[in-house]
């Protein structure tokens, strides 16, 4: 199959193009109900077609002609294995529900982008109190505060389970409940508070951040949407591994506190989660001389060190989630000396890799501009990344499916 092509919506000549069709097939495919069309919004009243429609066509087609080969590559990159109505990833944007991410990044708050997900905008439940972790929670919390923040997450999140009578209940509004009590909790539980009144970044911000470092024009306003925007950007994208996780989990009818640990425990891998810290830590060693930051980058490559941040498999233009975190990053703090640094070492990983910054690279820019302590931007990809879970929970959980794939087996045959 050779279709890269990755607009959300393609032309009906495109498809034509894709698929080796005339136009008059086109229009077959959609009274057939194998092809939706809807209004471009062009004054010549032409239809544009789903992407994924044409990419299902496609799929068919190469099953029919070579039976077994699309479902082997469809958990790597491949074919789409589930349908969702949650996030659609377009070539040099994302969508929520149709809303353009980063739009959202720029004008919403992380909770109004998690009631998105979750459709709950009308009930929103974020408007109830903060949820208050118990005495014995406390004591927990007390004594691994020190230890990294998904290890704090992981260790309570059982234990929040275990505190919940309503853990299993079913039906929308105790899961949108319990849901944004999860958000919360991990946030407290990243930031060290026992409580909270304010927003979930609020909280995290006045925790983490050491904003008399700071000589920035209007430095809150620009740090809280900074980091809004991180939260944003993190919430979803499709069927990552912990995504997957989450709904395999999800789909055996187990509590979100369980999806959510089963979340974490992906994020917690090397590929995954973990990619932010090591771009951190990258950043930290930039020094600020041209030559000697070049010579860091070569050495790392001649030992055969991967260069974490840089090249997304679903992005050829670049990952836009990076992008628009390194803009922002770059006009709030237009001043700031060690950003400025960062911001030339990000380009020269750029130019001497010949590709561009993933999200990874704009959560560990985003810590550093924010200066926020060890641990943070993980913190963050973790926190915004569990409502999109969420998200996904509960859209399984309303399919009633049970997620169960198949193996080949290559192994030794049965001796007779």
């Amino acid at each position: 199959m050779s279709f890269s092509l990755k607009k959300p919506f393609l032309s009906a000549e495109e498809v034509a193009t894709v698929l080796g069709v005339e136009i008059q097939t086109i229009y077959a495919y959609v009274s057939r109900g194998l092809l939706h069309s809807e209004s471009g919004g062009n004054k010549d009243r032409s239809k544009r077609y789903r992407r994924e429609d044409v990419e299902q066509l496609l799929l068919r087609r190469e099953e029919r002609s070579q039976p077994g080969k699309t479902a082997k590559t469809a958990l790597s990159l491949g074919q789409p294995v589930l349908e969702s109505s949650i996030t659609l990833l377009g070539e040099e944007t994302l969508f929520y529900r149709g809303k353009n991410v980063l739009h959202l990044a720029e004008t919403s708050n992380f909770e109004e982008t998690a009631a998105l997900l979750w459709e709950a905008e009308e009930v929103f439940p974020f408007r109830q109190e903060w949820p208050v972790i118990s005495q014995e929670g406390i004591e927990i919390l007390n004594r691994i505060v020190d230890r990294p923040i998904l290890d704090r997450c992981r260790i309570l999140i059982p234990f929040l389970e275990y505190e919940d009578p309503k853990a299993f209940r079913k039906d929308s509004k105790t899961f949108r409940k319990t849901a944004s009590n999860i958000l919360r909790y991990l946030t407290l539980f990243a930031s060290g508070f026992h409580s909270s009144s304010g927003s979930i970044s609020e909280t995290l911000l006045s925790s983490w951040s050491e904003t008399k470092k700071s000589k920035e024009p209007n430095d809150l306003t620009s740090r809280l949407r900074l980091l809004e925007a991180a939260l944003i950007l993190s919430a979803d994208h499709e069927l990552n591994v912990s995504s997957f996780t989450a709904r395999c989990v999800a789909s055996s009818e187990a509590s979100l506190y369980q999806v959510v640990l089963a979340g974490l425990a992906a994020l917690s891998g090397p590929k995954h989660g973990q990619l932010t810290e090591k771009a951190i830590l990258l950043l930290s060693q930039a020094n600020g001389n041209k030559k000697k930051d070049k010579q860091l980058l070569e050495e790392k490559l001649r030992s055969g060190e991967n260069i974490p941040g840089f090249g997304h498999p679903l992005y050829k233009k670049g990952d836009p989630r990076g992008r628009k975190l390194i803009e922002m990053v770059s006009r709030f703090f237009p001043n700031d000396a060690d950003v400025q640094l960062y911001l030339q070492f990000l380009k020269q990983m750029e130019e001497l890799l010949e590709d561009y910054p993933t999200i990874d690279a704009g959560l560990a820019l985003v810590s550093k501009a924010l200066r926020l302590p060890k641990g943070a931007g993980i913190g963050i990809f973790a926190i915004g990344r569990t409502a999109g879970w969420l998200a996904h929970a509960m859209e399984q959980y309303d399919s009633g499916n049970l997620i169960r794939p198949r193996a080949k087996y290559i192994g030794n045959l049965p001796q007779e």
